[in-house]
């Protein structure tokens, strides 16, 4: 029987010896000719492009199909575009190249003692995961002109930002760099990500009054853009990813069961919006209103359901609907819960260590809630103090927090697939990602302790 390491070496060797007999076909280019060829903000190194074509590694996809580009069109003195008929297929065996990397790596790991799985270093970052404690990594990108949007891709691997270059940026998760070159084509600050839930779409919207809609896989704009009443604050894909709700003064929602002919509802729904809204599975979408009002509404009819929810005395200004539940947090000069069956309030007000909530979020697995809080606002971005406040939701009581690692306001933040990452953006231009404490980690601990 066949081994998963043998399945995987062979694989890499048998795509090895595809990618030279491309470059034989196109003019046989040497590896620094190759690498001079590499489109702007793509970078191949001599010594990186000599062990893909000898099969000795595999590189990350942007990487890879990069390679590819440039071999398949060296003779013309070009790059071959990512819409090459060629493309699709070396997309598809990298894909399975990676599979198949991860399942020897996996195997090899079960297969090794213990203290070979992880440097002294490694073991302790994982017992303090363990324990549920945070890990603040060092930032993934500074000065990128405000970080004003973050969203994670449906698998984690990717991470998207808006910036204030009037750009969208991919980042990859796990070797923390650029996934690609950014992604041009806002005429004004990007304020809001979103990816679709297959992960295939990445959509992007601007104060330039547009949200737009690019194919991740190709980084490339995939229809015109769609308009909005006002600037872009926030966009929310429906489950089925068929529909898209994008909020400027008020929301429309576009039919994109088609993503490269998009269709408008014939009306904008909702007004007086203070917050980002938030859509549940099954079509509950929730709106933040001034005068410390959230409003239920059925997404795909655009109709309002029963009377406001009334509860805070200023603003709403962040909404979070725990996932697998009917648990809505609003967020205003403190944090109330809602059960969205009954309409009612179902604890006291849970307090933050500054001013005004600006940013809120359940950890997908919906055991842990984040707020993240500031003074009000000033006409400094670089004066307001912000912090976190964690709390577990079992019992809502609040877990250490970690520093904010932050100066000034503090303009997006999102959770990572598996709840464990939970990557903020600044206008101080950092992008910064950390693990926050769990739940179940610190019971874990309590009971060890014990």
């Amino acid at each position: 029987m066949r081994t998963t390491e043998g399945d995987f070496g062979r694989e890499l060797k048998l795509a090895a010896g595809e990618l030279r007999t491309l470059r034989a076909l196109h003019g046989d280019p040497t590896l620094a000719q190759i690498a001079a060829r590499a489109p702007r903000g793509l970078h191949l190194s001599p010594s990186g492009i000599s062990a893909a074509l000898r099969g000795h590694s595999l590189p990350s996809r942007d990487y890879y199909l990069t390679l590819v580009r440039v071999l398949l069109a060296y003779d013309t003195n070009k790059v071959a575009s990512l819409q090459h008929p060629e493309i699709p297929k070396w997309r598809d065996r990298w894909q399975r190249l990676s599979l198949l990397r991860h399942a020897q790596n996996s195997r090899t790991s079960a297969l090794l003692p213990v203290e070979h799985h992880a440097a002294l270093s490694e073991k302790v970052v994982l017992a303090a995961l363990r324990r549920g404690q945070h890990v603040q990594l060092s930032p993934t990108a500074v000065d990128l002109n405000g970080v004003w949007a973050v969203a994670f891709s449906p698998d984690g691997l990717l991470l998207a930002t808006g910036h204030g270059a009037k750009s969208a940026q991919l980042w990859d998760t796990v070797d923390q760099c650029r996934a690609g070159p950014a992604l041009f084509g806002h005429t004004d600050r990007v304020t809001t990500v979103a990816f679709s839930p297959d992960g295939r779409l990445l959509a992007t919207g601007s104060e330039d009054g547009s949200a737009r809609l690019w194919d991740v896989g190709s980084r490339t704009l995939i229809t015109e853009p769609l308009d909005s009443a006002g600037y872009v604050d926030s966009l929310v894909f429906a489950p089925d990813g068929q529909s898209i709700y994008i909020q400027g003064r008020t929301i429309r929602r576009w039919d994109i069961t088609d993503p490269r002919q998009p269709r408008k509802a014939e009306r904008h729904f909702a007004n007086n919006l203070t917050s980002a809204s938030v859509l549940s599975s099954d079509g509950l979408l929730i709106t933040g209103h001034a005068g410390g009002v959230a409003q239920l509404w059925e997404a795909q009819g655009q109709t309002r359901i029963d009377a406001p929810l009334r509860g805070h005395a200023e603003d709403v200004t962040a909404l979070a609907l725990a996932p697998g539940s009917n648990v809505l947090a609003t967020g205003s000069e403190d944090v109330q819960l809602w059960d969205v069956r009954t309409r009612q309030i179902i604890h006291e007000p849970l307090k933050c260590s500054g001013d005004m909530v600006t940013e809120m979020a359940f950890s997908p697995d919906g055991r842990i809630l984040v707020a993240i809080s500031g003074d009000r606002v000033s006409n400094d971005p670089q004066e307001p103090d912000f912090s976190f406040t964690i709390w577990e939701t079992a019992t809502w009581t609040e877990l250490p927090s970690p520093q904010i690692g932050h100066s000034g306001h503090v303009t997006a933040s999102a959770f990572s697939p598996d709840s464990r990452l939970f990557a903020t953006g600044g206008a101080d231009g950092l992008l910064r990602i950390r693990t926050l404490p769990t739940a179940i980690a610190s019971e874990q601990a309590l009971l060890a302790d014990r």
